[in-house]
C-alpha cells in the first residue's frame, strides 16, 4: 500500500497491483484529479510515497469516472509487490482497511460489509451495482485504499459516489406567496467500496500505453576493449537527448570521445550493463557518470528523460 500526495498533502491511499510487472497503483480518480494542482504537479500527475518513505513522480494512464477509479503508473518500476484480489466473499470474512491523514505508512483498522446495495456514479448518473457498504471501527474511509481481508486479499476500494434521495412527499400550495425553498438534492454523496467485479472490468481495459516509460539517456555506445580502463565508448550523442545536455562527447575516434565508466559509481563495462542500470532511475531523476576522457577522469550529471 501507498499513499498518494501533492506537495506533501495526502490525497489518497493505493495499493500496488500484484503481479503486474510495471508497479501500477490503484487508487480514487476523484481524490487527485479534485486537489489543488500547481506546476510541478499538474492535474494528471502525483507523487507516491512507499513504505520505506521513498516517494516517486506518477501519472494517471487510465481512470473510470463512473466508478471513481484510477490507475497511476510511477516514472519508475522499481517497486512491484503489490496486492491481490480476495478468493473469498467479502460477507464472510474478517476485513480491515487502511486509513491515512498524514505522509507515512497508513493505519489499518477493522472493516466488516454492513451490505450491498445499487448506488450512482458522484455525478448522479451512471448505476454502480452491487458496491460495498463498509463499516470502519473509529474511523472515517480514506479514498482509494484497499479493503483486504486478513491475508491482504482485496476486496473492494473506496471511492466516491451517490445514493438517490427520497422524493419530498407533497404538501398543499400555501395561501401566500412563501420563499422559494432550496432544491432538494437528487443524490446524496458517500464513500462506498467498488466490488471486485468492477475493479477487474477497469483493469481489462487499461490501454496498453498505460506503462512505466523507461528512463533515456540518448547515446549509442559499444565496449571498449582496447584500452586498461572498461567502460562504454560513446559512439553518437541524440539531439536534445539528456546525454548531449550534459556535454557528453562522441565519436568513431575512441580517443576523442568520451568513455562512461560508471553511473553512480557502479561500474560499466557493456551498453547492456548501462541500459539496465538507467533503467533502474526514474525519469526526472539527476544521475552521476564517471568519464574518462583525453585520459582525464571527471564526472557529468545528467538528468533523465523519457525517449521521444
Amino acid at each position: 500500500m501507498v499513499t498518494v500526495e501533492r506537495d506533501g498533502r495526502v490525497l489518497a491511499v493505493g495499493a500496488v497491483l500484484s503481479g503486474d510487472g510495471n508497479g501500477r497503483i490503484l487508487t480514487s480518480l476523484s481524490a487527485i484529479a479534485g486537489a489543488a494542482i500547481t506546476a510541478a504537479h499538474p492535474v494528471d500527475t502525483a507523487d507516491v510515497r512507499y513504505a520505506d518513505g521513498s516517494v516517486v513522480h506518477a501519472r494517471i494512464a487510465h481512470r473510470d469516472r463512473s466508478w471513481d477509479l484510477a490507475l497511476l503508473v510511477p516514472l519508475s518500476g522499481k517497486w512491484l509487490d503489490g496486492l491481490a484480489a480476495s478468493g473469498t466473499s467479502p460477507m464472510d470474512v474478517l476485513l480491515q482497511a487502511p486509513i491515512a491523514a498524514h505522509s507515512g505508512r497508513p493505519v489499518v483498522v477493522a472493516a466488516h460489509v454492513r451490505g450491498l446495495f445499487d448506488a450512482r456514479a458522484k455525478e448522479g448518473g451512471t448505476l454502480l451495482s452491487s458496491v460495498l457498504d463498509v463499516e470502519l471501527q473509529n474511523a472515517t474511509p480514506t479514498l482509494g485504499a484497499p479493503v483486504t481481508d486478513m491475508t491482504g486479499g482485496v476486496v473492494g476500494v473506496f471511492v466516491k459516489a451517490c445514493q438517490g434521495a427520497p422524493r419530498p412527499t407533497p404538501t398543499p400550495a400555501p395561501a401566500v406567496p412563501a420563499t422559494p425553498a432550496a432544491a432538494t438534492p437528487s443524490c446524496v454523496p458517500l464513500v462506498v467500496a467498488a466490488p471486485l467485479s468492477a475493479i477487474h472490468d477497469f483493469l481489462v481495459h487499461a490501454p496498453l500505453t498505460a506503462v512505466t516509460p523507461s528512463a533515456w539517456l540518448g547515446i549509442v555506445g559499444v565496449p571498449d576493449t582496447e584500452s586498461n580502463t572498461h567502460g562504454v565508448r560513446v559512439m553518437a550523442v541524440a539531439p536534445e537527448s539528456p546525454a548531449q545536455k550534459a556535454g557528453l562527447k562522441a565519436s568513431e575516434d575512441r580517443t576523442q570521445a568520451d568513455l562512461i565508466v560508471a553511473v553512480d559509481s557502479q561500474p560499466v563495462d557493456s551498453p547492456e550493463g548501462l541500459a539496465e542500470i538507467i533503467s533502474r532511475h526514474a525519469i526526472g531523476e539527476r544521475v552521476k557518470l564517471l568519464l574518462l576522457s583525453a585520459g582525464k577522469f571527471h564526472e557529468a550529471t545528467v538528468v533523465l528523460r523519457a525517449a521521444p
